[in-house]
C-alpha cells in the first residue's frame, strides 16, 4: 500500500467537530507516515478547514496532501503549492452573490486569506468552528476577491432554503457551469461542475504515479462512494450511508467512537 485517502468529517472525527481529530486516531496518523504510507486529506471543507489538521498529523514533515472544496483544490503539504485547481471566475461569483441578495439568502465566497459573507448567518456560524478562517463582511464583495475562488457558498436558516433552494439552484446552474449542492441544512456549496472527490483523487494519484489498487479510503457519504468503489481497499463506517456501506470492503464502528483505527490498525498490522 502507498497511499491512505481520509475523508474528515464522519470518518476521522464527529461531523462538524471542529479543527483536529482526537489524540488517539493522530498517534496512528503519524505511525502510517512513519511506515512510509502517503496520507491524503480529501474534504468538503475549505482549505483552513483542512490544513490545521494536516498541520496536526506532521504531513508538513512526512509530505502529503490536501483536497479541499470536494476537489477543486489540491495542494501539496510539505511545500504549500497548488497542485491543480477548480477555479469560479469573478463574474459567476458576483453573479451567484446578486441571485442570492434577490432571495434573501446571504452568499459567501472562499478566498485563499478569508471568507467574504453579506452576513454572518447560521451556516456561517458552525462552519467557522470547523475551519481557521476570518470573515469579512461586506455589501461590496468586487473589491475583496483578490485571489482564486475555489468555493462559493449560501446560507441561511433551513426554513428559508427549503423555500429557494430549488429555484437558486436552477436559476445558477442554467446561467453558469457550476453544481450547486445542500451540503447541510443551513449551507449551500457552489463548485466547478466538472469536478468532485473522485475525479480530484483520480488526477492526483495519475500525477503521483499510484494505483488506486495501492491505496485504502475511508469515507461515509456518497460524496466517497467513488473512491470507495475504486480503492484496494474500501473502508465505510457504522454511521456511513447505505450506499457506502454496499460498496466497502471493510466496515468500521462509529465515528463517534473513532472507528477509524480500526481501518488505520489493519493496515498497521499489514505492514509488520
Amino acid at each position: 500500500m502507498k497511499a491512505i485517502i481520509c475523508d474528515l468529517d464522519g470518518s476521522l472525527m464527529p461531523p462538524s467537530s471542529g479543527l483536529y481529530v482526537s489524540e488517539k486516531v493522530k498517534e496512528k496518523l503519524i505511525e502510517i507516515q512513519k511506515h512510509g504510507i502517503m496520507v491524503i486529506l480529501n474534504s468538503a471543507r475549505i482549505i483552513q478547514g483542512v490544513y490545521p489538521l494536516a498541520k496536526q498529523i506532521q504531513m508538513d514533515d512526512f509530505g502529503g496532501y490536501v483536497i479541499s472544496c470536494n476537489g477543486c483544490h489540491v495542494m501539496n503539504v510539505k511545500t504549500n503549492e497548488t497542485v491543480f485547481e477548480y477555479q469560479i471566475s469573478k463574474k459567476d461569483a458576483l453573479f451567484i452573490w446578486q441571485i442570492c441578495m434577490k432571495h434573501g439568502l446571504k452568499p459567501g465566497i472562499s478566498q485563499p486569506e478569508y471568507m467574504l459573507a453579506e452576513d454572518f448567518a447560521i451556516g456561517y456560524q458552525l462552519d467557522r468552528n470547523n475551519c481557521e478562517v476570518d470573515y469579512l463582511l461586506t455589501r461590496i464583495p468586487k473589491q475583496y476577491i483578490e485571489g482564486p475562488i475555489w468555493k462559493c457558498c449560501i446560507s441561511d436558516t433551513k426554513e428559508q432554503l427549503d423555500a429557494c433552494f430549488e429555484d437558486v439552484k436552477s436559476e445558477i446552474e442554467s446561467y453558469c457551469d457550476l453544481k450547486v449542492i445542500r451540503s447541510t441544512p443551513t449551507m449551500v456549496d457552489i463548485i466547478d461542475n466538472k469536478v468532485d472527490k473522485t475525479i480530484a483523487v483520480d488526477r492526483l494519484l495519475n500525477k503521483l504515479n499510484i494505483k488506486w489498487s495501492d491505496i485504502s479510503v475511508i469515507g461515509d457519504t456518497n460524496s466517497d462512494l467513488g473512491c470507495i468503489q475504486k480503492a484496494g481497499l474500501g473502508v465505510t463506517l457504522e454511521n456511513g450511508s447505505e450506499a457506502c456501506k454496499d460498496a466497502a470492503d471493510m466496515i468500521v464502528p462509529s465515528c463517534y467512537d473513532d472507528g477509524c483505527i480500526m481501518w488505520l490498525d489493519r493496515i498497521l498490522e499489514d505492514l509488520r
